[in-house]
């Protein structure tokens, strides 16, 4: 599994996720330390569902994300050739 990480943002080296805390379902803050002993910085970052890309098979609907345009395309493509039949 990859993990997810930015590099610092002031010296541009890599960093370690420290901890995280869950915001709410949807977004987490992820705690990193640069591994640059010279820079040391520490920073908050967040990690958030944004959109949907492609169709949950099991969706939850307590649930609400954006969906992208290019599904939004790509669902009404479909209703339209089933509204052709």
């Amino acid at each position: 599994m990859r993990v997810i990480s930015i590099p610092c943002p002031h010296c541009r080296h890599r960093v370690r996720a420290a901890k995280s805390r869950t915001m709410s379902d949807m977004m987490k803050e992820i705690t990193y330390m640069c591994q640059n002993p010279d820079c040391g910085h520490v920073f908050v970052a967040s990690l958030e569902v944004l959109r949907t890309l492609s169709m949950s098979a099991t969706p939850n609907p307590d649930v609400r994300i954006h969906v992208s345009q290019h599904v939004r395309n790509a669902c009404a493509n479909q209703l339209a050739l089933f509204k052709n039949d």
